[in-house]
């Protein structure tokens, strides 16, 4: 075999190295539970806004991804219906619950149950009834703004109250 022919063996081997390896990584990161066969059932949840919530989005009980969103749907009210694909090995009692939160400080959004501790079980196509809407950053800095707004007036009546009464 000449010197060409052996680093043409050689680069292919490394290519095929490298594939493998990218290959058992992502097996890991993505773990059996995403290959396909893995057993899910559906729920829906109705939220009054969803903002930033979107298809495929995390579902997470306890810290711990368990599913994923699977659809949203604007219905009665203009409220939205998410459908959430969950494992099948997890329970969700009757009584659960579902936020839309944020995954850490400037995050994407996600889905946390709350499982809840009833006597009967949500089955799939079943309905978490109690929820809680995504928090609008805009909104709650708004709030937080016209707050401090307003202590700002009140506080500057007050010295303009008790200037002129010095006067």
């Amino acid at each position: 075999m000449n010197k060409h022919a052996r680093a043409e063996v050689r680069d292919v081997s490394i290519g095929l190295a490298v594939v493998s390896v990218l290959i058992a990584v992502l097996a890991v990161v993505f773990g059996p539970g995403s290959i396909a066969g893995a057993s899910t059932y559906k729920v829906d949840a109705t939220f009054g806004q969803s903002d930033g919530l979107s298809v495929g989005s995390p579902v997470r009980a306890a810290g711990v991804t368990v599913g994923n969103v699977a659809a949203l749907a604007l219905v009665d009210g203009f409220r939205v219906r998410v459908t959430l694909e969950i494992q099948s090995d997890v329970v969700m009692d009757s009584d659960a619950s579902a936020a839309i939160v944020t995954d850490g400080i400037f995050g994407s959004k996600l889905v946390r149950i709350d499982v809840g501790g009833g006597e009967k079980n949500i089955s799939d196509g079943g309905v978490i009834a109690y929820t809680e809407d995504a928090v609008v950053i805009d909104d709650l800095l708004s709030l937080i703004i016209s707050q401090a707004r307003s202590k700002r007036a009140a506080e500057e009546a007050k010295e303009a109250e008790a200037t002129e009464t010095e006067k």
